[in-house]
């Protein structure tokens, strides 16, 4: 039933009308797939990437256009590509949301089990207070809940941040959200229609519980991570839970401890991914113990797969390690860690990774795989992605301020190296914000925002399974 479904899916897809073809994947690293590039000004920032049926893509990110309407805010934009990189929407992407706010935090995309993209943001339309709002637009760009979506919160003084959505597995959609010091989730049907009589709240009488990040998971149940921390200066530890179909929560009342043995860097809030089994891989990096990164797999049923509060990427004591970013290999029950690589000082830095089994035992030595090492050039931003026995990584390497260029390298499970270092970016500009995933067939999109044409715009990169570019 499912692949008869898929093969429909990918079928409606192909019958879409293309406005404008513009280009297409480029097997050029100095000439990236522009997607949002107006040289007037405008600030694209913030981009996901989600994978589609038959390695097509919705790619989504904000849009400050000072050629629009006043006033002139951050918009909500997106664009799917097709196989070949080819844009379904006009170039530049449909709009979303025409929004006024002066300012940016995170926001979610996701995709529902019909092929539609689910974004949740702020929203400044409803109230000069922001909301929280969340919409689903068809594959032919269309705004299936209406003009405005959905509006999840309605106080005229609450403070409301950093939305997430996620589409379940039974056709519905979850949206979570922080409002003042709680986190807040609400499921909505295919139309937008509350499910749950009322938001389920995730509270603790003198903490805070602010969102972390949420996906989806078995049987219509969602996982949700937050950071709970007492006052500005309190300890930051990451939570997590499980809720049912029914918003019950599966992993206790107060939900489970992922790490509490000292403190999350501040502004950490961690992303994690499902297993594919019920469960979740986490990773984060810790301020107490001072800058040092960590993962950890909560299997279906809320037990730690890894000894509590995770394990270390590394026992090196002499270096310090940031921005985790973790993988995980459903065959073989094993979870990959890459990391910035920092000498104690923070002078230089490289880029390293590790290997867990099933226990979360270290595979690739006590200190880690060096990938990149520590050298005078910033190499930031690591992300990765499990493919075939081991991950595709991609980071940013920079030797001087806007002088970027984005590397990566393809490592079996034994850590041994199957494409050496190659370049997927490198016209020199400065480059954030990367957004990496994979569809099915091992092909890798990663997104990001740079400063080439002198103000900032949206490229994308497709990188195959043999480490090509382009077609």
């Amino acid at each position: 039933m499912k692949s008869s479904f898929m093969r429909i899916l990918a079928f409606v897809l192909c019958l879409t009308v293309v406005p404008s073809v513009r280009a297409q994947w480029s097997s050029d690293p100095l000439k990236n797939l522009a997607l949002a590039d107006n040289a007037n000004g405008s600030d694209h920032v913030q981009p996901k990437v989600r994978p589609l049926p038959n390695n097509q893509w919705y790619v989504s990110w904000f849009d400050a256009d000072p050629s629009t309407p006043k006033p002139i805010g951050y918009d909500v934009f997106f664009q799917r590509l097709d196989a070949t990189g080819v844009e379904q929407f006009a170039h530049g992407g449909a709009m979303a949301a025409d929004l006024s706010n002066s300012f940016t935090e995170d926001y979610g995309l996701d995709i529902d089990t019909a092929g539609n993209a689910l974004l949740a943001f702020l929203d400044t339309r409803w109230s000069p207070n922001q909301q929280v709002s969340a919409s689903k637009m068809s594959p032919s760009g269309q705004p299936l809940w209406g003009k405005k979506g959905v509006q999840l919160t309605f106080s005229g003084t609450d403070f409301n941040a950093s939305p997430r959505i996620t589409g379940t597995t039974d056709g519905n959609v979850v949206v979570a959200w922080t409002t003042n010091s709680n986190t807040y989730l609400q499921k909505l049907d295919p139309n937008g229609h509350a499910i749950w009589n009322k938001p389920r709240v995730l509270e603790e009488p003198g903490f805070n519980y602010f969102l972390s990040d949420l996906h989806a998971s078995d049987k219509g149940s969602v996982i949700v991570s937050w950071v709970r921390s007492a006052g500005f200066s309190g300890a930051k530890q990451l939570r997590a839970n499980k809720l049912s179909a029914n918003g019950w929560a599966l992993w206790g009342k107060k939900g489970l401890s992922i790490y509490d043995a000292g403190s999350l860097q501040f502004g950490e809030f961690p992303y994690f991914f499902s297993d594919g089994s019920g469960g979740a891989v986490f990773s984060w990096y810790s301020a107490s113990p001072s800058l040092q990164v960590f993962a950890q797999h909560i299997r279906a049923n809320g037990k730690e797969a890894f000894p509590h509060n995770g394990s270390p990427g590394s026992n090196n004591s002499f270096n310090v390690r940031v921005e985790p970013s973790v993988s995980y290999n459903a065959v073989t029950d094993e979870t990959f860690l890459f990391w910035t690589e920092e000498d104690s000082n923070q002078f230089t830095n490289g880029v390293s990774g590790q290997k867990f089994d099933g226990t979360g035992a270290q595979k690739w030595g006590s200190g880690g795989l060096t990938i990149v090492p520590l050298g005078a050039d910033s190499q930031i931003f690591v992300k990765n992605v499990q493919i075939g026995s081991g991950a595709l990584v991609i980071w940013d390497d920079s030797p001087t301020f806007g002088q970027d260029t984005l590397q990566a390298v393809k490592l079996n499970g034994a850590g041994k190296t199957i494409c050496a270092q190659f370049p997927v970016s490198t016209t020199l500009s400065s480059k954030f914000g990367l957004s990496m995933s994979i569809a099915p067939s091992g092909l890798t999109t990663v997104a990001w925002a740079d400063n080439r044409i002198g103000n900032n715009a949206i490229y994308v990169q497709d990188v195959k399974a043999n480490c090509k570019l382009g077609q």
